[in-house]
């Protein structure tokens, strides 16, 4: 072993040495930080979906509502026929009662009526 030359150590090995760790801590670091960001990315891409789906269904509401509202006019148009024309009949079947009191037994109610049936012959409604 003696025989051996010896060998001096570069100068700049010692200095490449430290550069070199103070690159791969860098490196180290930026995949750190990359992987930060990726995650980061796919939490908003998340969020974005997320928020694009809702402004969809809103928009879907919306023009459920701006539908409806006439419907809900309507039905109301609807209700209040309803309401005259049950009305109108009312008033019609006590006209009909009372026309039929004085003269019972030439109407047929009382065959009806003995019979159980209870049924009103009914009458076509005048023109307006």
């Amino acid at each position: 072993m003696k025989n051996r030359p010896h060998f001096r150590p570069n100068p700049y090995y010692d200095d490449l040495e430290r550069m070199e760790e103070a690159v791969m801590s860098i490196l180290h670091n930026l995949e750190m930080e990359n992987t930060e960001i990726h995650e980061n990315n796919h939490k908003l891409k998340k969020e974005i979906t997320f928020s694009r789906n809702l402004l969809s269904q809103l928009l879907m509401e919306n023009t459920c509502r701006k539908k409806l509202f006439p419907l809900k006019q309507e039905s109301k148009e609807v209700h209040l026929d309803c309401a005259l024309n049950q009305k109108y009949l009312v008033d019609f079947n006590k006209k009909d009662k009372d026309q039929q009191r004085p003269d019972p037994a030439s109407s047929g109610l009382r065959k009806c009526k003995r019979a159980g049936i209870g049924h009103t012959p009914v009458k076509e409604l005048p023109e307006e």
